[in-house]
């Protein structure tokens, strides 16, 4: 790194010096901070754009960089999002944190993990104690996480140019950023690889649609751009709905976004929320939008970017288990497989074949929960998943490598939040095994160890060389794990222990093949 470092002395009973970080970057001088939990340095809440407080709807611009010191030493504000009844947050939010290993240098540059945080696109953050990077710098990569503008303000979906998609804008001004001053940090500009989690993931796949070269590699964390709960078609209601409930009416979205430009973010954040403006099927979402400029289409039309990139790509074991209610009988009995179907087919004629497939001539009911999970789970993302691997490899990506997260401990993080009980690892369980979670106080077990000391191995080997495992199998990884070539169709299976084994649900995905191949001219946006 082009570092001065700075000496300064921590007091209490025994002083001792604490080496800090100055870093000289195109930007300016950015002073960070050692950290307490490894051997690396800190860089908190770099401002990496900027949201014009006249049109915080807008595009933002590059952050013009400091004229004196900045102290990089606090976990940055986060964007304005719903969470918990409520809204939280900052609209001027465009930061990054940077996580350095002590090894890098202008001699040693490290490959950089950027990494894009998920929440339906309407929460989360990308603060330390949400992501902690703790096991994967362990690893010698650069972390770099960042927050992006949510809900209304990140993904509004109106026909008036320079509003939509505004969330994905500001990931490609991170990764700009991220171009531009990474190398001062001992960072290798050549080997950036982007990777994201759910919303994360997605953004990720549905960027490639329209973006060559943007990285060498990349780490798509269940989602992906097939994913049918990821891009809406234009909609000018919401932004007229809330400006009439705040006092202004029109039926002009120009005129409606205008007046919401003065209204607190926060305020316009909860209003979308209670008023249904960002909320699907219960639950609170938004998604990035088909506007014929950043999005020229359905991804189903479209050939993802991909030629020559490494792949890493994969799903928990029963996905949608956090989304369904965990107890609740009566949702159970009441459950229409149409719901699911509707929202990637335009015909349902067919939904009593999916049906008998699943559950046979049983009316749905609580004791077909974990069946009815895994229908919810094949349809939303592992076929999805599927469907994405094989154009990956008709666009001639390089190689691409499969894994299901089945793996049930301590860390799993939507399974501890919701108290789940039904089988099976979830949504979002793998991130306990990758990052530091502010869910968790205590230190993992051992076995729980063992499943974050190989995941990150692999994570960052896949960073590092596009293998996820270079080395000779090990005690901790005991397999080789093989990327997809032609019909063949490996998968890691990381669990306790970790196989490698064969085409994940088999007779399911081979189902869905069928479907979508009888009903391809049913499928919503399929010219």
């Amino acid at each position: 790194m082009k570092i001065l470092v700075l000496l300064l002395f921590v007091h209490g009973l025994e002083s001792s010096p604490r080496l800090d970080p100055l870093v000289e970057t195109p930007q300016g001088l950015i002073k960070g901070l050692q950290a307490d939990d490894g051997d690396y340095a800190m860089f908190l809440g770099v401002p990496y754009g900027v949201i014009d407080d006249n049109n915080p709807f807008g595009d933002a611009t590059l952050h013009p960089g400091f004229n004196t010191t900045f102290h990089a030493t606090k976990d940055p504000v986060y964007c304005p999002r719903y969470e918990n009844g409520n809204s939280i947050g900052d609209i001027h939010c465009l930061n990054l944190n940077i996580y350095v290993p002590n090894s890098a240098s202008t001699k040693n540059k490290l490959p950089v993990l950027f990494f894009i945080h998920g929440g339906a696109f309407i929460r989360g953050n990308a603060n330390r104690q949400t992501l902690g990077p703790q096991y994967l710098v362990a690893h010698d990569v650069i972390v770099v996480l960042f927050n992006y503008r949510l809900g209304p303000y990140g993904f509004l979906c109106v026909d008036e140019p320079g509003y939509n998609n505004q969330g994905l804008k500001d990931q490609l001004l991170a990764l700009k950023w991220v171009r531009n001053n990474i190398e001062s940090f001992g960072g290798d500009v050549d080997n950036i690889v982007g990777a994201g989690q759910s919303a994360g993931a997605m953004s990720i796949d549905v960027l490639l649609l329209e973006n060559e070269g943007l990285f060498k590699r990349v780490i798509l964390q269940s989602g992906s751009a097939l994913n049918p709960w990821v891009l809406t078609e234009v909609n000018n209601t919401g932004p007229i709905v809330l400006a009439k409930e705040l006092g202004y009416e029109t039926v002009e979205v120009k005129d409606a976004l205008n007046f919401l430009s003065k209204a607190d973010p926060n305020l316009v954040i909860k209003l979308a929320y209670d008023l249904q403006v960002t909320v699907f099927d219960g639950h609170p979402r938004t998604t990035p939008c088909i506007d014929g400029d950043m999005i020229k289409d359905f991804p189903v039309n479209l050939k993802p970017k991909v030629k020559n990139i490494d792949i890493l790509i994969g799903h928990a074991f029963r996905e949608v288990s956090f989304l369904y209610p965990d107890s609740l009988k009566s949702y159970y009995e009441n459950y229409k497989f149409e719901e699911e179907l509707a929202r990637d087919f335009n015909s349902l004629d067919d939904v009593n074949d999916i049906k008998h497939f699943y559950i046979g001539d049983e009316a749905p009911n609580f004791d077909l929960r974990e069946t009815i999970l895994d229908y919810g789970s094949d349809f939303v993302f592992v076929h999805s998943t599927e469907r994405s691997i094989v154009r990956y490899i008709e666009e001639k990506a390089r190689n691409v490598f499969w894994y299901v997260f089945s793996y049930v401990g301590e860390r799993n993080r939507n399974r501890v939040r919701h108290n789940l009980t039904s089988t099976g690892a979830t949504h979002g369980d793998d991130l306990g095994y990758l990052f530091g979670l502010d869910t968790f106080t205590e230190d993992p077990n051992e076995d729980d160890q063992s499943i974050i000391d190989a995941m990150t191995k692999m994570w960052t080997d896949f960073v590092k060389y596009g293998n996820p495992t270079p080395s000779e199998p090990s005690p901790l990884i005991p397999v080789n794990w093989q990327p997809i070539k032609g019909q063949a169709r490996p998968y890691l299976n990381i669990d306790k222990p970790i196989t490698l084994e064969n085409r994940p649900f088999n007779k399911r995905m081979s189902f869905w093949d069928v479907y979508y191949k009888l009903h391809n001219n049913q499928i919503k946006g399929k010219r």
